[in-house]
């Protein structure tokens, strides 16, 4: 036994380590020590359609940042009879948002692109499906629109953080290094747009045409003595690189398919796909999800009129070629496996369908998994909190990527892509800007 633990021993890498003392190689300790506060909060200047920005002075380390939102309650001119919204809603009334750090560049990203930025970053699907439950209650009659129900929260998940509140939890923004604050807008959809309706042409009359109240809110890391704190020396040639999570591209749409199509053909529609809108860059992964034209929009006079934004489709044999040839491919529905065995949280969602039996006032809800697809061009490696590994993506440059998918039919569909790139905010003279 004991020859067999020195062979095993002799032929493995690595330093001895005690596992049953600590040492000094196995212990680590603050350097900086830092007390978390989230005092600071803005309420926003548009309650309706429109646009609010939240300005955060600089202020030493800037961790999270959320919007909280509340609906008004039932009377008056707000009746919510008939009406119904789905769950996760508040980042379906989000068009769009955008973050400028000091003198950064402006980057925007939509509502939608969000959601799913966050549900992909949580570190189980425990937490990936109560963020999710945050972002608003299903609510499909009018009883249900009271008390805790009319909260939502939304994650605003911008380059510098994330939800992952595991592992991964990236070091906060310093915002102590640049000389010119940040800068956050976020834009609204018209609050009614997001309702469905058992009414006959789906009229919305009775929802409210603004929230109640809603606020930015943000976590702070303040050193306990300040002195500590790196200053940024003067002179050119002096910098600070901060290693970005990922840098998600505004999302790109592709519509295939026709509204008017009835036949289904034997083992799906395919389509091949010319994807679009590539920075210079490294790209660690692309992920997407396809949704009904019908579910995110329906006619204004159809009947049923329910809005299914989260429906997500899974479509089949997915196969992404670079230049003609093939980096991802997955069968049937194999797509769902790979990225199971490469991530703690697999890209789906327990959603809810809203429908309307004929004739039938009430707003029916029935479960579904709704699935998103994940294509790396990256190695597998969890980050660690306080630290990160910078790990190789997919450089595309002048390059045809191409797209091949199968889905159930011949209606109108949309595919929503975003790719994930390596990115590094880069500090200097208290400027800071993005380096690709």
């Amino acid at each position: 036994m004991g020859s067999s633990m020195g062979i095993q021993q002799s032929m493995r890498l690595g330093e001895s380590k005690d596992i049953y003392y600590y040492t000094s190689r196995t212990l680590s300790k603050q350097s900086i020590p830092t007390i978390v506060d989230n005092r600071f909060y803005q309420e926003l200047t548009s309650l309706g359609a429109g646009s609010s920005t939240f300005i955060i002075s600089v202020d030493q380390g800037i961790s999270d940042i959320i919007l909280s939102a509340k609906l008004p309650e039932q009377g008056g001119v707000v009746d919510y009879t008939n009406l119904a919204l789905p769950r996760g809603w508040i980042y379906h009334l989000i068009n769009r948002i955008s973050v400028r750090y000091g003198s950064s560049s402006q980057y925007f990203w939509t509502g939608s692109q969000v959601l799913i930025e966050n549900l992909r970053e949580m570190p189980n699907p425990t937490t990936r499906d109560q963020l999710y439950e945050l972002g608003g209650a299903l609510m499909t009659t009018v009883g249900q629109f009271a008390s805790d129900n009319m909260y939502a929260y939304a994650y605003l998940n911008l380059p510098h953080s994330s939800p992952n509140g595991s592992m991964s939890k990236p070091n906060p923004f310093p915002s102590e290094l640049i000389g010119q604050p940040i800068v956050i807008t976020l834009e609204l959809n018209p609050l009614p747009s997001i309702f469905s309706s058992s009414v006959a042409l789906g009229s919305v009359a009775g929802a409210p045409k603004a929230l109640h109240s809603a606020y930015f809110q943000v976590k702070q890391i303040h050193a306990k003595d300040a002195g500590e704190l790196m200053s940024m020396p003067g002179g050119r040639g002096s910098a600070y690189s901060l290693p970005l999570k990922a840098f998600y591209q505004n999302q790109v749409d592709i519509q295939v398919g026709n509204s008017s199509a009835v036949t289904v053909p034997v083992g799906g529609q395919p389509y091949n796909l010319l994807l679009t809108g590539f920075r210079n860059g490294e790209v660690r992964s692309i992920f997407f999800w396809v949704t009904k034209a019908s579910d995110v929009n329906p006619a204004s006079t159809s009947v049923p009129f329910v809005k299914n934004y989260d429906n997500y489709i899974l479509p089949k044999d997915v196969e992404l070629l670079y230049n003609g040839t093939v980096y991802y491919r997955a069968k049937g529905g194999a797509s769902q496996m790979w990225a199971l065995v490469s991530t703690e949280t697999p890209p789906l969602l327990q959603c809810t369908v809203l429908s309307l039996t004929a004739g039938a006032a009430p707003i029916i809800n029935t479960p579904k998994v709704a699935n998103w697809t994940e294509i790396p061009f990256a190695q597998v490696f969890e980050q660690l909190s306080g630290a990160h590994m910078y790990v190789a993506g997919k450089l595309i440059q002048n390059a045809v990527v191409n797209l091949s998918i199968t889905l159930p039919d011949t209606d109108r569909y949309n595919i929503s892509l975003c790719y994930a790139y390596n990115s590094t905010l880069m500090f200097s003279e208290k400027a800071v800007e993005y380096v690709f």
